[in-house]
């Protein structure tokens, strides 16, 4: 059996209330990532999950502070 390579899809300046946030998913591929943050999440701006999210398929660290 062929294991799939799954790959870290992340959209960053999304989900803007006070200050901008960050979406994350683990997917195989972009469309399966975008599925899975629609079925997670309660709020979902179209224009956010339209954009195109970086690709990360080797390691790498993010971070975000807090608002407040």
């Amino acid at each position: 059996m062929k294991s799939t390579k799954l790959k870290l899809y992340v959209w960053e300046n999304v989900l803007h209330d006070y200050t901008p946030g960050i979406m994350f998913a683990l997917a195989p591929d972009v469309e399966t990532a975008r599925r899975l943050l629609r079925e997670r999440c309660t709020y979902l701006p179209q224009e956010d999950i339209d954009r195109e999210p970086a690709v990360c398929e080797t390691p790498v660290a993010y971070f975000l502070y807090g608002a407040g």
